[in-house]
């Protein structure tokens, strides 16, 4: 008797744990009920233009606010923006599909992720040092609200995991003079370039 009430327990935990593999949400390992919205046609959103079928994340604001919605929510609680499969809009010279909110809400910015399969359709200094850190870039606003290529807005703060903005969770860093110089050099080369006025969308060729 001893023996399956030991192994009943030892099921439930398993299957427990295996339920939280892999998920890193911040909020558990329940299933991500977040309200979202996707385009049915070409729409502006916090300053950019994204092609139909982009989903727009929200923050829920009520209770009944969950999963797919009919129309978009108020654009002030927007989270995430992720653009359609094999899609990109060209943001900073970078073909780019997603845009996510910082978690924190403290820190007024965002993250916007490179799509893979594409090439920037321009070379310049600040696609360079992009390109060489290989990953999402962070960015602090001015307006959290005007997530647009607006160099007098922004602040590069951060490219992946590894390079951060000095503070005191990282100060000690064994890289993080490497870190201080790539953000210089990225954000001095951030702003010698224009405001963008367009965000031209551009798909993977399909292969024959």
């Amino acid at each position: 008797m001893n023996k399956i009430i030991l192994l009943s327990i030892l099921s439930l935990a398993s299957i427990q744990l295996t339920g939280c593999i892999g998920c890193y949400n911040p909020t558990g390992c329940s299933r991500d009920t977040s309200p979202y919205y996707i385009t049915t046609t070409t729409t502006q959103v916090r300053g950019i233009t994204v092609p139909p079928q982009s989903k727009l994340k929200y923050k829920a604001q009520h209770s009944f606010q969950k999963e797919q919605q009919t129309q978009p929510l108020n654009e002030k609680d927007l989270t995430d923006i992720k653009l359609p499969p094999d899609t990109a809009i060209i943001w900073g010279g970078m073909p780019s599909y997603m845009f996510i909110q910082f978690f924190n809400s403290q820190m007024k910015g965002f993250s916007v992720y490179p799509a893979d399969g594409f090439s920037p359709q321009s070379t310049n200094e600040f696609i360079r040092l992009w390109q060489s850190c290989a990953s999402d870039l962070d960015i602090t606003l001015k307006n959290p609200h005007d997530w647009s290529f607006n160099p007098d807005n922004m602040e590069v703060r951060g490219c992946g995991v590894n390079i951060q903005k000095r503070s005191e969770y990282n100060k000690n860093w064994p890289n993080q003079d490497q870190a201080d110089v790539f953000l210089i050099k990225i954000n001095q080369a951030l702003k010698k370039l224009p405001k963008q006025q367009s965000y031209p969308v551009v798909h993977t060729p399909i292969e024959k």
